[in-house]
């Protein structure tokens, strides 16, 4: 997961310096094959490493986030080859429409989770207050 970061993270940093150049279009030149590979590889096993996590996790698979890995791999080829802000606008979409899936078809885990959490800090906080009471 953190490989998948610092990956895009790269390919955006060459992105905007282009960008921020006079002499470029106004898009941008094409993105290209290597920056392109850069920037929706490392999304792509950004995704990955999360749907890794939960495979180990809780033994799912998290079909949302292996169909975008998928998308990014059909139609990354086509982006390298437009303008940069247009191929970025492309996986800023692609990706983030896989994730809105994802997160729409998570079934509670988060409220369950959050409540769970509630519970134990609750308990804890329970706990110290008993020791407090029988030792200060």
């Amino acid at each position: 997961m953190v490989a998948g970061i610092v990956l895009f993270a790269l390919g955006l940093k060459d992105l905007l310096v282009e960008a921020a150049d006079r002499s470029t279009p106004d898009w941008g030149p094409p993105l290209g094959n290597f920056w392109g590979v850069v920037m929706y590889g490392g999304v792509a096993l950004y995704l990955l490493g999360l749907a890794g996590c939960w495979w180990l996790v809780l033994r799912e698979v998290r079909r949302p986030l292996l169909l975008t890995v998928v998308a990014l791999a059909v139609v990354g080829p086509i982006a390298f080859q437009i303008a940069e802000l247009m191929a970025l606008a492309v996986l800023a979409i692609i990706t983030g429409t896989g994730v809105a899936w994802e997160t729409g078809r998570e079934n509670g885990y988060r409220r369950r989770v959050r409540q769970l959490a509630l519970e134990e800090q609750i308990a804890a906080e329970a706990d110290q207050s008993r020791w407090r009471q029988q030792h200060l």
